[in-house]
């Protein structure tokens, strides 16, 4: 769709102007002289003009008249203003939350890593891969801090993940805090589509909010929230059967309480929950959220803006030539 229009259309009210200089200047009582450059019979004086003398009198002040309003509507800059309509892709607001409590130092996952090396790499393989998103990553504990506030630039995020290590904030697991920091960084983003990834190895145990009434927020607000448990495997063979099956018995308990409290926020915000027990888990699980979170296609409206303010400059200066031609013609005007 192609349109036209004034950047600055303020200027054409000057054209108001050019009545009353044309009345200002127009000779109506008494004038200049009009002569020929030939013969004596077509010259006189003003106050005897012809109809046609009056004409060419008052041509080159029509000339210059076309000239001035050629100049103010250049100072209004028209320009011809094109909407072209083109499909991309565009990516989500996502925040990543990532518990850098000191459990993440058990050396559980596989090759005896700890969860936090496990959780670094995977979540900067996670962000490298969406480079259409806005990201944010938060880091929590006890409590919550934003570590990369919400950006485009992928790179940033990879950085942040790096610099995740325990005792950046106090000990603990505050699910709460984490989806309410993610929040306000969503929040700051101007795309539809918003997601939390959180990810955590253990229970709630902060105070105040509670996880499921954060998790009612985020819905209200539209926010999904997609949530992994990172736990491992292990070893017990080197303890007694009693010792093992007590072990067993209270991680598995322990384990219940995480599901259940991130079964419950993915299900109320329309998110989903994974488990992972080693590093290509948690790969294959993060992959799985991005095949979810893909870009959404969306029409933009494009707008081109070419400047027409040349083409009333040329006039203006060809009315300029004109008039100077004609004054300087045989049908001159003194003064």
């Amino acid at each position: 769709m192609t349109s036209f229009e004034f950047a600055r259309p303020e200027f054409l009210y000057l054209l108001l102007l050019l009545p009353v200089w044309w009345l200002a200047v127009w000779p109506w009582a008494t004038g200049g002289v009009l002569y020929t450059g030939g013969g004596g019979s077509h010259g006189g004086l003003a106050g005897s003009r012809p109809a046609g003398a009056l004409m060419i009198q008052g041509l080159p002040r029509l000339l210059r008249m076309g000239a001035m309003a050629s100049l103010v509507v250049a100072l209004a800059h028209p320009q011809r203003v094109e909407v072209v309509q083109e499909t991309e892709l565009r990516g989500k607001s996502l925040a990543l939350a990532v518990d850098i409590s000191t459990s993440m130092l058990a050396d559980d996952m596989e090759d005896e890593r700890t969860r936090m090396a496990v959780a670094r790499e995977s979540a900067a393989r996670f962000a490298e891969g969406r480079a259409l998103d806005e990201m944010s990553l938060v880091a929590f504990a006890g409590q919550a801090v934003t570590r990369v506030p919400p950006t485009t630039d992928p790179q940033l995020v990879v950085t942040g993940v790096g610099t995740l290590v325990p005792q950046l904030v106090l000990d603990g697991t505050d699910i709460s805090s984490a989806v309410l920091t993610s929040l306000v960084s969503l929040l700051e983003s101007e795309r539809e589509e918003r997601v939390i990834v959180l990810l955590t190895d253990g229970a709630h145990n902060g105070t105040g909010v509670t996880p499921l009434s954060t998790a009612r927020a985020a819905a209200a607000l539209g926010v999904r929230v997609h949530s992994i448990a990172l736990l491992g495997e292990p070893d017990l063979t080197q303890l007694s059967p009693a010792l093992r099956a007590a072990l067993l018995a209270r991680q598995g308990l322990v384990e219940s309480e995480i599901e259940t409290v991130l079964t419950a926020i993915s299900r109320i915000t329309g998110g989903a929950y994974y488990r992972a027990s080693t590093g290509p888990e948690l790969d294959s699980i993060y992959r799985e959220i991005g095949n979810i979170e893909t870009p959404v296609e969306q029409v933009v409206d494009r707008t081109f803006r070419t400047s027409l303010r040349t083409w009333p400059l040329l006039l203006a200066l060809l009315l300029i030539g004109v008039d100077a031609a004609v004054r300087g013609s045989r049908w001159g005007l003194v003064p």
